[in-house]
């Protein structure tokens, strides 16, 4: 690293403070490296960011110089961002395993609906878009997370009042591309230190070294928005400002703020204010190309800038040999009061010529008295430069990727399936960056997640989610391991255009879902047993498609109340059941009564049987006695006669009747 002093590179830190370096001064030595190794990038950055914003970029890269006439690569890049992400990702939060785990499942509802809420408190898609747009246009793009808590007073229990964060909040922003400085490392994490460089006003100044501090610090006229100290830009602003750098040193975890002019001690020094997992407050770059042995960004303009310049001259030339396409030539002296009457003449109407002879007898006849502007000549070179610019677009469009994007575009004539095809064969060259471009979300909700695990209060976590945080909760959700054991964060897609494959695997899911319920049902039927296997089978199928958080969740509901209700089933078998029992005696004692009433009902009937019989019997008994005494009655009055028959010859026998 070079040495500001003496221009020679330092051997540790401690000999270049041994050699009268304050530490400022060498964290001044390495931003000045950075910088310095990354010069030839900045200024082609600056210079592509011109061309994008329609300037004038100071130097002939134009061909001609002076602004761009055919601005391709702003057209480019503007095709390019919505391309790369245009769909706001969705927290994607579950447990890293799939056993029954109900804290690592309250765990994860509640991380989801932070990051939900977070991520809906602000623009967090203006963040993402400009984050894209810097690393198409400069060549790296940087979002960073930002904690803003609202600190309040409160009294301790022994009446000293001490603060406590009230409303908390967790957001992203992006860093200007000019304004990031990164340590020494051909990878990300090999890096040691990055850097952000701020101008900051004497308020800002007094909130972060303090007013004592403050008021001895000088303010000079500098740029708030550029870091191009040998450029005046527009947007400095009214207020004075003093150039302040804010350096995160991984390697002794903590943040350093140092001034330029103030090398004897940091302004304000904080010992690990995030307490991220990665310690930076910044995923790693977003760059759509990345060098083999450096992580100094490839600014995307010069890989095409000669073709731009081309593109540029050609369309100049045409812009020039336009304007002479004009109907005009030169004629004989002698014709001007023929030429003035034919000039001003309606549709349909003759002028006569004076001297008509004259002119027809020369060579040539009369048409050789008028020269006419080559018009013919010069529509045919500007018809050559049209499509020589259209070839050259072409060219533009192979390099970088766009000729996918425009062969993905299809007409109404086109069938469904084409249009497929050509929307999944547009995405090909470009599916690394937006990947890309998705791991930069993903990371910023695992930071983000971090930090609300982290400094986020139980009170604020409660209101926020509306979940009980038990201690059992909390410890997994404070703990940086337990929650990385057990929960994994991740974002859906950043592209619209993955909707369609989706439903599409929705519809393909549905219908496979059908046919397995058909194909399976008759077989579950007739072998209960079977259901656990078939429901894992289901489950494995299932989780083929990209069904989300919530259907995964349902998934593995029903796998679980599928074997509850299998465990049932056995324990049902194997041990008896005391309501079971109880009901099954209950059915028994209900059954004795009934074949006890039908017993006793079956006694009556035959009891009222015995009595009708009986009562036949005895009728019939009566009827006969009946019969018998009419008879008796008959033979006794038949005796009864006899008698007196007898007893009358009797009488007559012994002497006549008896007075």
């Amino acid at each position: 690293m070079t040495d500001r002093q003496d221009g020679q590179q330092i051997e540790t830190e401690a000999k270049a403070v041994e050699g009268g370096m304050t530490p400022v001064d060498v964290w001044l030595t390495h931003i000045e490296k950075a910088k310095e190794d990354e010069k030839e990038w900045r200024d082609q950055a600056e210079r592509a960011i011109e061309i994008y914003e329609a300037g004038d970029p100071g130097t002939n890269t134009q061909g001609s110089g002076g602004k761009s006439a055919f601005n391709i690569y702003h057209s480019n890049i503007e095709t390019m961002v919505p391309a790369a992400y245009n769909s706001t990702p969705i927290p994607d939060i579950r447990r890293r395993f799939d056993e029954p785990d109900p804290v690592s499942q309250i765990v994860a509802n509640v991380i989801d609906r932070a990051l939900s809420y977070s991520v809906d408190q602000y623009e967090f898609d203006t963040t993402m878009r400009d984050v894209v747009r810097a690393a198409l246009t400069a060549g790296r793009g940087i979002p960073r997370v930002r904690y803003k808590p609202q600190m309040r007073q409160v009294m301790s229990p022994d009446g000293t009042p001490v603060e406590v964060p009230g409303y908390q909040e967790v957001t992203c922003e992006m860093v200007p591309w000019d304004r990031f400085i990164r340590g020494p490392g051909r990878t990300w994490d090999d890096i040691p230190w990055i850097a952000f460089e701020h101008d900051l006003t004497r308020d800002e100044l007094d909130k972060l070294a303090g007013e004592d501090t403050s008021k001895t610090i000088p303010l000079a006229d500098t740029d708030r928005k550029g870091s191009r100290e040998d450029k005046a830009k527009p947007d400095a602003g009214a207020f004075k400002t003093t150039k302040v750098y804010e350096v995160w040193d991984k390697r002794r975890e903590m943040v350093l703020f140092i001034r330029d002019q103030q090398r004897t001690e940091p302004l304000r020094v904080e010992q690990d204010p995030l307490e991220l997992p990665g310690f930076f407050p910044v995923p790693r770059s977003l760059q759509p190309i990345w060098r083999m042995s450096s992580l100094t960004p490839v600014c995307p303009y010069e890989v095409y800038r000669t073709l731009i310049e081309e593109l540029d001259t050609v369309t100049k030339r045409i812009t020039k040999l336009v304007k002479q396409l004009r109907a005009k030539g030169l004629y004989n002296s002698a014709m001007k009061a023929d030429f003035v009457k034919l000039q001003n003449a309606d549709d349909g109407i003759y002028e006569p010529v004076e001297d008509a002879s004259q002119f027809a007898a020369g060579g040539g006849g009369l048409e050789k008295q008028i020269f006419n502007w080559p018009i013919e000549t010069i529509a045919a070179v500007v018809e050559r430069l049209y499509q020589h610019r259209e070839a050259i677009k072409q060219t533009i469009y192979e390099v970088t990727g766009l000729a996918d994007i425009v062969r993905g575009s299809s007409q109404a004539s086109e069938t469904a399936t084409a249009q497929q095809i050509k929307a999944q064969y547009a995405g090909l060259r470009i599916q690394h960056f937006q990947r890309e471009v998705g791991r930069v979300a993903r990371d910023l909700f695992r930071m983000k997640a971090a930090i609300i695990c982290k400094h986020f209060t139980t009170e604020n976590l409660q209101i926020m989610t509306g979940i009980q945080i038990t201690p059992e909760v909390e410890e997994i959700l404070r703990s940086d391991a337990l929650r990385s054991y057990r929960i994994d964060i991740e974002t859906d897609s950043t592209i619209r255009g993955d909707v369609g494959r989706k439903l599409e695997q929705m519809s393909q899911f549905i219908q496979g879902t059908a046919s397995f319920a058909q194909a399976i049902g008759g077989i579950v039927q007739s072998a209960p047993p079977l259901l656990p296997m078939f429901t894992e089978v289901y489950a494995s199928f299932a989780r083929q498609f990209d069904l989300g958080k919530q259907a995964e969740d349902a998934l593995d509901q029903m796998t679980q109340q599928v074997q509850q209700f299998m465990q049932m089933q056995q324990q049902q078998q194997q041990q008896p059941n005391p309501q079971v029992e109880k009901a099954k005696m209950d059915a028994e004692a209900k059954q004795a009564e009934m074949g006890m009433r039908r017993e006793v009902h079956q006694m009556d009937m035959q009891a009222k049987q015995f009595e009708i019989q009986s009562k036949q019997q005895l009728a019939m008994i009566d009827l006969e006695s009946k019969q018998r005494g009419a008879e008796l009655d008959a033979q006794k009055a038949v005796l009864g006669a006899q008698v007196a028959q007898q007893k009358a010859q009797a009488g007559m026998m012994n002497g006549g009747p008896r007075q």
